[in-house]
């Protein structure tokens, strides 16, 4: 269980040197993000004890699936951008079926200078664990706006008028593993529920302005169709598609529910 921590966490430092709350990062800072990515795995991996060939090669392979993870936008200069975000989503998932499949415990202990409460835990469920939670704070913003990207969901509208999602995120995310690892997902369910009330507002004042900004469309009247004629002074219902920020709402807010849901999963998998 220590590997996957290990793992969730140098994609959670990574992410957090990238700056999460910006869609567009230099190449710069993207290395920079991935060497104290590659310095968390390293260091959270040789605590763990484990210095077999096999172990050493897991390594090896967790910190070529981290690079592909950080730099996805520079890879997608070379092999176009739906290409590179499927090998991003494709890097988490190997990662996380690799430490699962392949990788032991280990023999990690504390060091005898580690005092308090905190040496009373196993420290293999103090690293998965903190991972996970290190992964749902930074890594699950960049995997939700993935999402959104894959299916054409224009994010600039939505952040601009829905603000703060990128904190409620996160903290949603947190009360859902934590409320679930302590066995009160009804709990969970309730913060659901309150963050669609809480944007109700919001979504509605950005339908009816969605509403009042939509061109009025005149339909004429085909000869020898009384069906489709209209009656003077009055213009037919405009059809509109579906307001981007309610979309942004409703695809994003399921995706982070269902990564919290996974990091919820894997907790549970784990230390059951």
């Amino acid at each position: 269980m220590a590997v996957l921590g290990a793992f969730l966490a140098a994609l959670g430092v990574a992410d957090a040197f990238r700056d999460t709350t910006s869609a567009g990062v230099s190449p710069a800072r993207r290395y920079a993000a991935l060497a104290a990515g590659l310095l968390t795995l390293v260091a959270l991996l040789a605590a763990t004890g484990t210095g077999t060939p096999t172990s050493i090669g897991i390594g090896i392979t967790l910190a070529a699936l981290l690079a592909v993870w950080t730099l996805f936008d520079v890879i997608a200069r070379i092999v176009g951008k739906v290409a590179a975000r499927s090998a991003a989503f494709l890097a988490i998932s190997v990662g996380i079926t690799i430490t699962l499949l392949f990788a032991d415990s280990g023999t990690t202990v504390w060091p005898a200078w580690v005092p308090g409460p905190l040496s009373e835990f196993p420290p293999a469920r103090v690293i998965l664990i903190g991972g996970i939670a290190l992964a749902q704070v930074t890594t699950a913003n960049v995997l939700v706006r993935l999402i959104l990207d894959a299916v054409n969901v224009p994010t600039k509208e939505g952040s601009d008028r829905l603000r703060s999602g990128r904190v409620l995120g996160p903290m949603e995310r947190l009360f859902i593993v934590g409320l679930g690892l302590a066995g009160n997902l009804t709990a969970a369910a309730v913060v659901v529920g309150a963050k669609g009330l809480l944007r109700f507002p919001e979504l509605a004042a950005s339908e009816s302005s969605s509403r009042a900004a939509s061109p009025i469309i005149i339909q004429t009247a085909s000869s020898g169709d009384p069906s489709n004629v209209i009656e003077p002074g009055k213009a037919a219902p405009a059809h509109q598609g579906p307001n981007p920020v309610t979309e942004y709402f409703l695809i994003g807010s399921f995706a982070s529910w269902l990564i919290a849901l996974g990091g919820l999963g894997l907790a549970m998998l784990v230390l059951a």
